[in-house]
């Protein structure tokens, strides 16, 4: 008789699953009220609050988009807050977005149905690696005609977007000014995205005039 000193092992194998996926419908019941949340490839990412170089700068361009759209009757402006709906398993929720006025019938009552004309991101080193990255990829595929991804601190980080066929393409300003396909006749001076030597962003009331807007 064959006597075994040390008899094999036998356990329950674990299995290792992937969390499973939101879809937009659970975002839009489950994500948090009071505070900015995306569904980036189905998983909930909860934003930290923005610091006061991004604040500032969504503030600027905020104020100056929307009063060039309305001057012009262009569309609807919208920001930070505003759910759009990208696919399945991506909401996003912009810093500033913009929707030409023949498309207004996208925006509903809690979220836009489709991609914007023109979507605007101002980057923080919490949120930079999905704007850059997946953000980027899907708003690609999504139909977005433009996409700015703006860093606050200066213009190195700092990268535009058109749409050329199926792909955004990078572009870069010329002379320092960088012509909208997405927003008729807005031409944005890059110098207005930084501060000038005292710390100070141009005024918004200087940049609509330079815009040709009155108030």
């Amino acid at each position: 008789m064959t006597t075994i000193a040390n008899p094999p092992v036998r356990r329950v194998e674990m299995i290792e699953t992937s969390p499973p996926r939101w879809t937009y419908h659970d975002f839009m019941r489950l994500a948090p009220e009071g505070q900015k949340a995306e569904l980036i490839d189905g998983a909930l990412i909860v934003m930290p609050p923005p610091f006061f170089a991004h604040e500032r700068l969504q503030v600027l361009l905020m104020t100056v988009i929307t009063l060039f759209v309305s001057k012009f009757d262009l569309g609807q402006v919208l920001g930070s807050r505003t759910a759009v709906r990208i696919s399945l398993h991506q909401v996003y929720e912009p810093d500033i977005l913009f929707v030409a006025h023949e498309r207004r019938h996208i925006i509903a009552e809690s979220e836009v149905l489709e991609a914007p004309d023109l979507v605007i991101e101002i980057l923080s080193s919490s949120t930079a690696q999905y704007d850059r990255g997946a953000k980027r990829e899907n708003y690609e595929k999504a139909g977005v005609r433009e996409l700015w991804l703006i860093d606050p601190y200066g213009p190195a980080g700092t990268q535009f977007y058109q749409r050329q066929g199926e792909v955004l393409l990078e572009v870069a300003a010329a002379n320092g000014v960088f012509n909208s396909i997405a927003i008729p006749n807005f031409k944005l001076n890059t110098a207005w995205l930084w501060p000038d030597e005292q710390g100070d962003l141009t005024n918004p009331i200087a940049v609509l005039k330079e815009l040709g807007v009155t108030l």
